[in-house]
């Protein structure tokens, strides 16, 4: 069925709404008609958890921190293995061939043994700084989750205002049409035609600017999920109406206990712990086990030698240098915990208050804006016919109702995008701060 001709049914119907008894309803119809032109249509809508998925899949950072973390797991097999061993030779050129003495070898073999505790200490940091890769590959997955989200939400609010400003277009093209027929038969002024063609006019410019808003949030979602920009991208489908936010309290608990930014700075604690670790045995000495063959050496009883060597750790200033870096390094993280600690409270409970005043916003649209701006579009026309009112009353009401349809899409949209935010600092799926899906 053709959407076009639908939507044109639609605003028909739309306009023909008077007043008495349906005042109310023509601000909802024109959200009603989203829904029959996006029925009739055969093209498939974008679902905000799909592009989230999508976006978690094919994210070219994400990617470039999941094998930062595959790297940094497979260091820790590395970290505190035993050191290799060395095995040397040497010739005694001038034997070579010697036919009373024979070729004179020697051979060495030698094994370092770390001071005890040195290897477990540095499997230890390089185990923590794999569970900083996760955590920090986590936290980069709920931005990414939220930026994704707050782009749908630009999608649908450009979409929507499209839908409403055609809407609106339709009206004031039937508004010109009756202001001509008015004019040719006496009863109105060319002024009115001219008026409804000026505002018209600028509806078309306005229409303009959103069509290249649409190419930019599309360029946005497109490089999200590292895509050519100009990829086609199906239209927005319409979320649920979200359900009741946790208290704050409990919000502001469960980001502590859940945000894996701050886990991340507990498992770096944990690096620079086991870091002064290592640091303070290295001021112990190092064993290194020696196994040789001196061929050069006679007679043969003395050409085999078995020994012990050891480093002598006494350039005392670089390693007590050592240990004060790394211990600061563990105080740095702990302030750099309770900064980050206060950002986020701060973060959830903005996000919070913005998503509250936002559905207080839209009730406010529901209950009382969008029906008197109906209303007073439809006393408008009424005084117009009659002949009490001028055409200028007529356009200033139709504006009204138009900025007051977007402001309505407008609160819908910073609602998602302020839980989009919340959903991130708080980190906690088990919350539902999204009815349809989680990231």
């Amino acid at each position: 069925m053709d959407t076009v001709f639908l939507g044109r049914v639609a605003r028909a119907v739309i306009f023909q709404l008077e007043p008495a008894g349906c005042a109310w309803c023509r601000g909802w119809m024109v959200v009603l008609l989203l829904a029959v032109t996006g029925l009739a249509s055969a093209q498939p809508l974008l679902n905000a958890d799909a592009l989230v998925r999508d976006v978690l899949e094919r994210h070219p950072g994400r990617q470039a921190l999941a094998q930062a973390s595959v790297a940094a797991q497979a260091r820790i097999g590395a970290a505190g293995a035993w050191p290799d061993a060395m095995l040397s030779w040497a010739v005694a050129p001038q034997t070579v061939a010697d036919e009373r003495f024979g070729t004179r070898e020697n051979w060495q073999f030698s094994q370092p043994i770390p001071w005890p505790g040195k290897r477990a200490a540095q499997r230890d940091v390089a185990e923590a700084a794999s569970a900083v890769q996760a955590l920090d590959l986590a936290t980069l997955q709920l931005q990414v989750a939220q930026d994704a989200r707050v782009l749908f939400g630009r999608w649908y609010w450009v979409h929507q205002a499209l839908v409403i400003n055609a809407a609106n277009q339709d009206v004031l093209g039937e508004l010109r049409d009756v202001a001509t027929q008015r004019y040719a038969s006496g009863q109105g002024t060319q002024q009115a035609v001219l008026q409804a063609e000026l505002r018209r006019a600028s509806l078309r410019r306005e229409s303009l600017s959103l069509s290249q808003a649409k190419l930019s949030v599309r360029a946005a979602i497109n490089a999200l999920r590292d895509r050519p920009v100009d990829t086609p991208l199906a239209p927005p489908q319409a979320w649920a109406e979200p359900g009741d936010l946790p208290s704050l309290a409990r919000l502001l608990s469960a980001a502590q206990s859940h945000q894996p930014a701050l886990q991340a700075l507990d498992a770096r604690e944990s690096q620079y712990e086991h870091a002064v670790t290592v640091a303070k045995r290295e001021s112990f000495p190092d064993l290194r086990l020696n196994l040789s063959h001196m061929g050069t050496l006679d007679p043969p009883e003395k050409r085999f030698q078995a020994g012990i060597s050891v480093n002598l750790p006494l350039n005392f200033s670089r390693r007590r240098s050592q240990v004060q870096a790394a211990e600061a390094d563990v105080q740095s993280v702990r302030w750099a915990q309770r900064d980050l600690a206060g950002q986020i409270a701060a973060a959830v409970a903005d996000a919070y208050a913005q998503v509250e005043q936002s559905r207080q916003t839209i009730d406010l649209y529901r209950a009382e804006l969008l029906p008197l701006a109906t209303q007073n579009l439809a006393a408008a026309r009424a005084d117009w016919r009659s002949g009490a009112g001028d055409f200028q009353a007529v356009i200033d009401a139709e504006q009204q109702l138009l900025d007051t349809q977007l402001g309505a899409e407008r609160a819908r949209v910073e609602e998602w995008s302020a839980r989009a935010v919340l959903a991130r600092q708080v980190a906690d799926p088990s919350l539902n701060l999204f009815a349809e899906s989680q990231p």
